[in-house]
């Protein structure tokens, strides 16, 4: 049998027993499925689907998006068929991963496609601009500009501006490396960043905050400039309570 890793099992602890034992179900039915793959960077494969499960679990949403997350590859990526998955996961999952699946296939239906597909194609797109140096140049540029002029204005209009700011961070990095170092000035904002979140970080449980600074720390370092990072701290620092909350009640 599968184990859930520690990730996993966070990620499953920000909701109810029921949704819980579905998100962790779903890790196990991916984790199957993908066995034996890597990614370019050698890591496992389902290293991708866990990140896009917890982008989805960071940004509020409910346990079949965060499914579908760590779902999203095994219809296209592997021999699952689609109608085990519907099987086992349900209709509401099962479109999701079909939406997707369609929207990436058929391009271009960016503003017609269901709000709910369109932030899972998000969560998936903001992974993949973290590990885009492991794929060749021309695909980094290609994928890169699709993601400043098409999925970046699209994470802000669905109202979803931390993506936003760390799309297009991600893009303008790998699209002009030299031109980006010049612009993000000097790294005293991102060290007195992290120092505010490091010292607001006491208020979660102990075990939890190492997890919660590094994932904090990463996505400081993808922010443009001073003002995104004070912007991405402040909404830390808003929903710090809430989120010291949903751990203490999740329990180890």
């Amino acid at each position: 049998m599968t184990t859930v890793p520690p990730q996993v099992a966070e990620i499953a602890g920000r909701y109810p027993d029921a949704d819980a034992r579905l998100v962790e179900r779903a890790y196990v039915f991916a984790a199957f499925w993908h066995r034996g793959q890597t990614r370019r960077s050698g890591d496992p494969y389902i290293s991708h689907p866990v990140e896009v499960g917890a982008t989805l679990a960071r940004l509020g949403l409910d346990a079949p998006m965060v499914c579908a997350g760590l779902l999203h590859d095994v219809v296209e990526d592997t021999g699952c068929p689609p109608d085990q998955l519907r099987t086992e996961f349900g209709d509401e999952i099962a479109a999701l991963v079909h939406g997707l699946l369609t929207l990436e296939r058929e391009g271009g239906s960016w503003e017609s496609a269901d709000r709910r597909v369109l932030i899972l194609k998000l969560a998936d797109r903001l992974h993949n601009m973290r590990t885009i140096r492991f794929v060749p140049r021309a695909k980094q540029e290609r994928i890169s500009r699709e993601t400043l002029e098409v999925l970046g204005p699209l994470a802000g209009r669905l109202g979803l501006d931390t993506v936003k700011a760390q799309l297009e961070a991600l893009s303008l990095a790998t699209l002009y490396p030299d031109r980006f170092v010049a612009r993000t000035g000097p790294v005293r904002s991102l060290r007195v960043s992290r120092r505010v979140l490091a010292i607001s970080a006491v208020l979660l449980p102990v075990g939890a905050r190492a997890r919660w600074l590094e994932e904090w720390t990463a996505e400081l370092h993808a922010l443009p400039g001073r003002r995104a990072r004070t912007r991405f701290t402040v909404q830390i620092l808003v929903g710090m309570v809430r989120l010291s909350v949903v751990l203490r009640q999740a329990g180890p």
